[in-house]
């Protein structure tokens, strides 16, 4: 027989690399790892995994797509552009 069954897992929105290797029957699942493993979820449904973000000297994440989070997880939009 076969059994069609939804499975999770998270994508990094830079890069495409998959959290991990496993699968999981819950979205609670992948993202209770994200912490874990060094993943950013940020809003609104951003996930950055450590090679595509990094800190600049305000504190802010800052992301390898070109993208400015605040310490909430918001992203901080340049009105000057």
């Amino acid at each position: 027989m076969i059994v069609d069954k939804k499975f999770y897992n998270v994508k990094c929105d830079c890069c495409g690399a998959l959290l991990d290797e496993t699968y999981w029957d819950e979205v609670e699942g992948a993202t209770c790892m994200l912490d874990d493993c060094g993943w950013k979820a940020l809003e609104p449904d951003k996930h950055y995994c450590p090679d595509c973000y990094e800190w600049d000297d305000d504190d802010h994440l800052v992301t390898k797509d070109g993208r400015k989070w605040d310490e909430c997880g918001y992203e901080i939009k340049d009105d000057n552009k």
